[in-house]
């Protein structure tokens, strides 16, 4: 049970709509009184993932998984439900009592703010260097040269660190950090063989690397001429993990919304030269490869991705492993190319950046990229080379999930390779994966009359009404009778908190059949109410007369017809007959 007051979770729920809340992890489209996408928590290529704002709650009918804004910020950000009460809380203003933290949770919670502080100061350390500090001259210099504005440069949170060996150890120092917190963090390194700490970025320009919310996290020092190594980016730590952020997301998250999809690149100047050109929904791999935190992070926020990777022999192999995971996840991806010698900064700063629309709008599927680069490279009017071609390829079109998709490309295959189909399909073999069958909107699973009668009595207030005046329990079973009455006990002139009344739900599986009945309800419009009413009525009350009918048969086969009894079940039977007549 959470420790925190009802009265505090109501007024977080109701200060925190369910639409913005979603919206701010993906992007969601209008579609009558509902608003969808694609859902972040499976692979889908048809949008089954529902919002009804109006009762606050939410519905994927691919995977089944619903709830209201707390149980959605619980399974994307994995916490529990007191953590997602007070992650809404503290972005809606909402003040929550704290209960005394365990010992080990006090410890670790302190680890992680005291990372947050560093990596902050550390940030505007470099921020204030290469805003106005002569040490920071070379960085302005350079970042002039290469178009950088100082406005764009405070966007990034760009910082330059001196070539000093200490520079920013005694800043830390002068605001009470301890050395020893800082190396954990990659900011600081111990002297070998000697006391005392050097700093690790030193005379280079310097990316903030923040999370989905804005705050620093890590740093990629670049230097400013051909020295090596090139880059060098902060170690994982208590608040970085390289597999689950991807370096501008808190800029491009809005841009990603609102057009749809985003733009991988592998670069930190790549990801500034398309920012700077008004594309704002681009993303940067930390120096890592892409992973499967980084598609389902992508997923919350756009229904397709471009791939812009380097032209070179790392940048292909990158872009397969990559194509692996999209497939696999059934998330639409697209290879965009540039020309050879070129990457983004490059083809942006000498074309500009209405030259680079074309390449999006020429991009080709990933998994088509890939199949049509292999054609080019290998020689495949050689048995050798097709033989080359299809090892290559097999595993990869085992992991497409559609079946249809998988089918048009392996007949493309056969036709470019000139071999028979059922070559390649013996050498794919059985996929591990169907693909899910698309849900059907406004139908999303057979619904028995109790449920639609509940549906009628969250819409509609005069069926409410007739339920109270005939009385719940002589319409409903035991499954379903605690909603229907924790819903005639709602104030008749209050307005329903559904989300409140589902929470009441114990089985997982009941509250999320539920959700899926009360989030669509298009079907229900146009209709008398009352009329639907006496239908769902009548319906159970035939189903109550058969099941009385069914025991009383099953009573009367072991009866002696010559005692009273028997005569009594007959007069019932009739009875039931009778009444049962009078509701056709």
């Amino acid at each position: 049970m959470s420790m925190i007051p009802d009265d505090k979770v109501r007024e977080v729920r109701e200060r925190a709509p369910i639409l913005q809340v979603i919206s701010d992890y993906m992007s969601l489209k209008k579609s009558g009184a509902n608003y969808q996408g694609m859902c972040p928590f499976h692979g889908e290529k048809t949008a089954s993932f529902n919002v009804n704002p109006a009762r606050g709650i939410f519905h994927c009918f691919g995977c089944g998984v619903g709830g209201n804004a707390f149980d959605f910020v619980m399974r994307i950000e994995g916490l529990s439900f007191p953590q997602a009460v007070k992650f809404l809380a503290k972005r809606v203003g909402v003040e929550i009592p704290e209960r005394p933290l365990t010992r080990e949770e006090k410890r670790k919670v302190d680890e992680q703010e005291q990372a947050y502080r560093i990596n902050e100061l550390a940030c505007e350390f470099y921020r204030g260097v290469l805003e106005s500090d002569e040490a920071g001259a070379a960085g302005r210099a350079y970042l002039e040269k290469r178009g950088v504005s100082p406005e764009i440069a405070a966007v990034y949170r760009m910082g330059f660190a001196p070539a000093g060996w200490d520079s920013l150890t005694r800043y830390l120092q002068r605001k009470g950090i301890a050395a020893a917190d800082a190396e954990k963090l990659g900011l600081l390194r111990k002297r070998e063989g000697k006391d005392g700490y050097y700093d690790t970025f030193r005379n280079r320009l310097l990316f903030t690397i923040a999370d989905l919310h804005g705050r620093p996290i890590g740093f990629g020092g670049r230097v400013m001429d051909d020295a090596l190594p090139k880059y060098i980016n902060s170690p994982e730590s208590i608040i970085y993990r390289k597999s689950e952020v991807l370096f501008g997301v808190d800029l491009a998250k809005k841009g990603m919304r609102e057009k749809g999809s985003a733009i991988v690149v592998e670069g930190y100047f790549d990801h500034l030269a398309l920012y700077k050109a008004g594309f704002t929904n681009v993303v940067a791999t930390c120096g890592t490869a892409l992973t499967q935190p980084h598609v389902k992070l992508l997923r919350r926020y756009a229904d397709r991705t471009f791939m812009l990777f380097d032209g070179d022999e790392a940048g292909r192999k990158a872009t397969v492993r990559s194509m692996e995971l999209f497939l696999e996840e059934a998330f639409p991806a697209r290879v965009v190319e540039v020309p050879s010698g070129d990457d983004p900064d490059t083809f942006i700063n000498r074309e500009g950046g209405e030259a680079f629309q074309p390449l999006l709008d020429k991009a080709l599927p990933i998994f088509e990229s890939f199949y049509k680069g292999l054609l080019k490279r290998l020689d495949v009017r050689s048995v050798e080379g097709k033989v080359a071609f299809v090892n290559e390829v097999s595993p990869r079109l085992q992991k497409i999930v559609d079946p249809v998709e998988r089918g048009l490309y392996e007949k493309e295959i056969c036709r470019a390779l000139g071999i028979d189909r059922a070559m390649l399909l013996k050498k794919v073999g059985i996929p591990a994966r169907q693909a899910p069958r698309p849900p059907q909107k406004g139908a999303p699973q057979k619904i028995g009359t109790e449920e639609v009668l509940l549906t009628l009595m969250v819409k509609y207030p005069e069926v409410v009404s007739k339920v109270r005046e005939h009385g719940a329990d002589k319409l409903f079973s035991a499954s379903h009778l605690k909603l229907a009455e924790s819903i005639l006990a709602q104030p008749e002139d209050g307005e329903l908190d559904l989300p409140l009344l589902l929470e009441q739900i114990e089985s997982h599986e009941e509250r999320s059949r539920l959700y899926s009945l009360f989030v669509e309800d298009a079907h229900l419009e146009d209709l008398d109410p009352v009329k639907a009413f006496e239908q769902c009525r009548q319906a159970l009350e035939r189903r109550a007369l058969k099941g009385d009918g069914k025991a009383l048969a099953r009573e009367l086969a072991t009866v002696d017809p010559d005692s009273p009894r028997y005569l009594e079940i007959l007069a019932e039977l009739e009875r039931l007959r009778n009444k049962k007549s009078k509701l056709l």
